[in-house]
């Protein structure tokens, strides 16, 4: 059988699932066989399109067999759902149980999708490697921040499986504080929404993409990589960028913001606004929403516009 038939025998068997949840499962397992880079070992893996079809379904309902129940030590008594299958580690969490959300990654691809819980689920990474953890006070932390082996992208590794990570986020979630850290991954949110008070979004040498958000008060650090934010940032937004690449595409009123700026040699556009070079700039009041900005050699784009 080759990958394609696969794919298509494993798509027939999905009709039970919703578009999007037929697209992103198909997606995963599709770039799966591409990183690996070897059919029918991944098929082995696999098994028919027929028996993966039955445990993605079963993931997608939150149903999975065999599954091991664990009770966390006395100082944190919430519990969590975990099952270990070929390399497969899952991990699920009550939303009422989750009040922050803490992710720091290094070099993994990790997606953000919508779903009624919290859940982790990770492909490429040894479980020593992963650091899940819901504490008493409702923190729910995500890392992978120990050494990731670079041999995974080398031309002298025969299954070069890029370390993968998909998070389940409740939509409409509302987050006390929202910490997300990218060192030199890709992190990219596929259909969530959600809200929080306190945000800290960070990207090192990776990209970042994450829209729909919502918050009240929001730090946003790139060195030298790529971030694209959309959503709403009210109130407090302070914005440090390096030599790397910022878009912030927002819908709100745009007469209710203003910002100051301290540029290098980088480049800032805010709507139509346009200024480089070594200069700073700040307005005489700060409108209710207001972003601070730091450039250095960078560029750093904000676009606000008002859907009617």
């Amino acid at each position: 059988m080759t990958r394609e038939e696969y794919l298509n025998q494993l798509k027939n068997n999905l009709s039970s699932l919703t578009i999007d949840e037929q697209n992103e499962a198909l997606q995963y397992y599709s770039d799966y066989f591409e990183d690996a880079d070897n059919d029918e070992k991944i098929m082995a893996e696999f098994g028919t399109p027929e028996e993966l079809a039955k445990s993605i379904v079963e993931k997608m309902a939150n149903g999975l067999s065999k599954v091991e129940s664990e009770t966390k030590n006395s100082e944190d008594k919430s519990s969590f759902k975990r099952r270990t299958t070929d390399g497969i580690l899952f991990y699920s969490f009550n939303k009422e149980d989750v009040r922050n959300l803490l992710l720091t990654f290094s070099a993994a691809e990790v997606v953000a999708i919508s779903g009624k819980n919290f859940a982790v689920e990770t492909r490429g990474l040894a479980e020593e490697s992963l650091n899940v953890d819901l504490s008493a006070e409702g923190n729910l932390s995500i890392s992978n921040n120990k050494r990731v082996n670079f041999n995974f992208w080398s031309h002298d590794r025969k299954n070069r499986v890029v370390p993968r990570i998909l998070i389940t986020i409740p939509e409409g979630i509302s987050l006390k504080r929202f910490k997300l850290g990218i060192g030199a991954g890709k992190f990219e949110s596929k259909g969530i929404s959600l809200s929080y008070e306190d945000g800290n979004f960070e990207v090192g040498a990776g990209n970042l993409i994450l829209k729909n958000i919502s918050g009240n008060k929001t730090s946003l650090r790139c060195g030298m990589g790529n971030m694209e934010i959309s959503g709403k940032l009210l109130n407090q937004t302070n914005i440090d960028c390096g030599m790397g690449s910022m878009k912030v595409e927002l819908n709100q009123e745009v007469e209710d913001c203003s910002y100051d700026l301290k540029i290098g040699l980088g480049d800032f556009k805010f709507n139509d606004e346009k200024q480089s070079g070594v200069k700073q700039f700040f307005e005489g009041d700060k409108k209710k929403n207001h972003f601070s900005v730091n450039c250095g050699m960078g560029s750093v784009n904000i676009q606000i516009r008002k859907e009617v």
